[in-house]
């Protein structure tokens, strides 16, 4: 390389801010037109399009939708960065220009922001690779489907993972916004800072017949009441009070007619944890509370599927990763995250490859103190957080190539 000369963080926060009509448009249009997991074919085009502009080589169809840019620099680290595609089946009702064109879907969980921000560091990256002042290579991550599973219960992340993205990279870096948190704040943790997710069914069989001869009858929504109760001192009363976890019912549906008892009903749920010692703990007693209903003359069916696993956090990269959020926004902009019991694939990517996930602050303190919630119909963000979030990708990527703490294990 002709030079190793490294930029400031400060010239690396000036020139995402000199971007952001840029970074606006790119979120704007990705909001828009909002596709489903699996489904983001505008989404990998546009992507595709930004980065092929740039001179960057890209891989498409990765994972089915999934688009892989490398931005090849000096003989250090390969460092990954990613950013989800997907949008929600929402409907959305935030009243403003860019909103989604598609009904019943649109991008409430920021997912327009992470894909616009990636594509800046993606942009400021590439230009100092093309000045010599990349010490190592970076892949460009753009995953698919974060918030649904195909029908082999794989979701986007799993599927880059078994088709090689990560292979040869040192660390993978991501950010998620957080609309709770303040515009120019970041926050993260080291360890578990996500949950692991399992869902259930559960299927109460009894004996239907007239609603004016329940004693003819087992009735299963009577039953489907004890369960209910069971399963809701689970966590109370049969788990370490000092382990999180969360267990809760989501739907329940039995029954056509108000004057008919029917033969069964059935619930879904979830299961959370931050460990999997937790995480079948909670199942096991599941399934027991099911069980009660028997000496009734009842019976259950429980069905679990295994969902997302934990997200930890690499200490070492989470290290880094605050390193480079300091220099950029001062220690005391830089939180600790409590722990949150969401599930994110991007825990698939950590699972093979040292990780740090950093939550960045999307609210603006002049809309008060109310705040918005992630999967809300009406999710706003404020754009300026966008230039600060593409600032810490790119500081990160090379404060990692700087340190290199784990390059080689």
């Amino acid at each position: 390389m002709a030079s190793q000369q490294k930029p400031s963080k400060n010239e690396l926060l000036q020139s995402a801010i000199d971007m952001n009509e840029q970074l606006i448009a790119w979120r704007r249009t990705i909001h828009r037109f909002p596709e489903l997991g699996f489904q983001e074919f505008q989404t990998a085009a546009l992507i595709n399009g930004v980065l092929i502009s740039l001179g960057i080589e890209t891989r498409t169809g990765v994972a089915k939708t999934g688009v892989i840019g490398h931005i090849f620099g000096g003989d250090g680290p390969v460092v990954a960065l990613r950013a989800d595609m997907d949008a929600l089946p929402i409907q959305e009702l935030s009243g403003n220009e860019w909103d989604s064109t598609t009904s019943g879907i649109m991008h409430a969980c920021g997912h327009d922001a992470h894909t616009s921000m990636l594509l800046g560091a993606a942009s400021l990256l590439k230009a100092l690779s093309d000045q010599g002042k990349l010490p190592g290579s970076v892949r460009l991550l753009f995953q698919p489907s974060e918030e649904f599973q195909d029908n082999e219960g794989k979701s986007g992340g799993e599927r880059m993972v078994e088709e090689g993205a990560l292979e040869g990279a040192d660390v993978v870096f991501a950010l998620h916004i957080d609309p709770a948190a303040r515009t120019g704040t970041t926050n993260t943790r080291p360890g578990p800072m996500l949950a692991a997710c399992d869902t259930f069914k559960v299927v109460i069989y009894g004996y239907g017949g007239h609603a004016a001869l329940p004693h003819e009858t087992v009735d299963p929504i009577a039953l489907s009441g004890l369960v209910i109760t069971a399963i809701h001192n689970l966590v109370s009363r049969r788990v370490n009070p000092l382990d999180p976890n969360v267990l809760t019912i989501g739907t329940i549906h039995g029954g056509t007619v108000d004057n008919v008892i029917p033969d069964q009903v059935m619930m879904t749920g979830t299961l959370r944890a931050f460990s999997d010692k937790s995480l079948n703990q909670l199942g096991v007693e599941l399934g027991n509370a099911c069980r009660i209903i028997e000496p009734l003359g009842g019976r259950c069916e429980l069905t679990l599927t295994p969902g997302y696993p934990v997200t930890e956090n690499n200490p070492q990269a989470t290290q880094v990763m605050q390193a480079a959020a300091y220099k950029l926004l001062g220690a005391e902009n830089v939180l600790l995250s409590p722990q949150h019991m969401g599930t994110e694939d991007y825990s698939y990517m950590t699972q093979v490859t040292p990780g740090c996930m950093m939550n960045l602050g999307t609210h603006n303190p002049a809309w008060g103190e109310e705040t918005y919630q992630l999967h809300q119909a009406d999710l706003e963000i404020d754009e300026e957080a966008l230039p600060i979030g593409v600032a810490i990708l790119a500081a990160a990527a090379l404060q990692w190539m700087q340190a290199a703490p784990l390059s080689g294990s």
